[in-house]
């Protein structure tokens, strides 16, 4: 048996990394001691991308331990303010540094006074949630932020885009498969005549966010992050959204239905039961992908399936039901 390799779902501080480090100029500063600052070397190893913005590690040392990290952790806010210029700096504790019970927030309210550009708590409990969940709310979090930021300034817009248009929500750095299922996404909106009004967080910028209201739906392609910021959106906004996996030709219907449903709920009418039908017939390499599994005589016997939750969870949905699956 060959196994295939990523990542397991680690610690909370990696789902905030992971988000912060998916955003255009978002520099994530981690208070961590040093066996906790493995995210690099995993992200430039798993990811292989030649720009992207490296994580600072703020040390819990001896020192620290000894007199408290206050002045450490404020002094490299600002030194990566004046030598970076992100947008935005996440800082983030870990499950190790939490121990010491600190008033980060009192850190992070203290560096804002001489950042010139915004810093804020990635504000999880570290110590009941894993990376997944900490990713979802770390997203939603950034998003609010914004949001909340641009309504003070009275820059929020309050008009939809000319055209149907979507927000896919939680593709990410270090998410399986998610450069390729964005690519597919794109191309499937746009056959659907859809636009795509934002994707993120991965390659977006903070500052496109106060746009997120003007798409007419969100898509949440996977359960385990983006559905606390679509949440949001449609609490702040009354923006609906579908979350809907489309992987595989009847998962793949569904998602289709249930955005006819949603833009016909907004008055725009559109049937897409013929571009099902044809997809589904002429196009669709999932339906003959499923029927050939059984040509390898593997009826009946037990498969592993490997993948995120989404991924793992829709894979099994190829096969027969008469299969076993570990």
């Amino acid at each position: 048996m060959k196994l295939a390799y990523w990542m397991y779902a680690g610690p909370a501080h990696i789902g905030t990394l992971r988000i912060a480090s998916s955003f255009k100029n978002v520099h994530a500063i981690m208070h961590a001691p040093l066996g906790d600052d493995y995210f690099n070397v995993m992200r430039s190893m798993l990811s292989r991308e030649r720009d992207f913005t490296p994580v600072t590690t703020s040390v819990v040392d001896r020192n620290v331990l000894a007199r408290g990290s206050q002045e450490k952790v404020v002094d490299n806010i600002t030194r990566k303010d004046q030598e970076e210029h992100p947008d935005l700096i996440v800082l983030t504790p870990t499950c190790t540094s939490s121990i010491l019970q600190e008033d980060l927030q009192n850190f992070v309210d203290r560096a804002q006074l001489e950042a010139k550009g915004d810093v804020m708590l990635a504000d999880v409990n570290h110590y009941r949630v894993n990376e997944l969940q900490a990713a979802d709310a770390t997203l939603q979090q950034i998003v609010r932020y914004y949001i909340e930021k641009a309504r003070k300034k009275g820059e929020l817009p309050h008009d939809k885009t000319e055209k149907p248009s979507v927000n896919i929500l939680g593709m990410s750095t270090l998410g399986f498969h998610n450069n390729h299922d964005a690519t597919e996404l794109k191309r499937l909106m746009t056959d659907l005549g859809i636009e795509v009004n934002a994707i993120i967080p991965e390659g977006a910028s903070v500052h496109e966010l106060k746009n997120l209201s003007r798409a007419w739906f969100n898509l949440v392609p996977y359960r385990e992050l983006g559905m606390m910021t679509a949440e949001y959106l449609q609490t702040e906004f009354g923006l609906p959204f579908v979350n809907v996996t489309p992987m595989g030709v009847v998962e793949t219907a569904r998602c289709i239905r249930a955005i006819q449903k949603v833009l016909n709920e907004q008055g725009v009418e559109v049937n897409y039961d013929q571009f099902i039908d044809e997809q589904t017939r002429f196009v669709s390499q999932a339906a003959w992908f499923s029927r050939s599994i059984d040509c390898q005589n593997l009826t009946g016997k037990k498969a592993v399936v490997f993948g995120d939750n989404t991924h793992a969870a829709a894979m099994t949905k190829f096969w027969p039901a008469r299969w076993a699956f570990m």
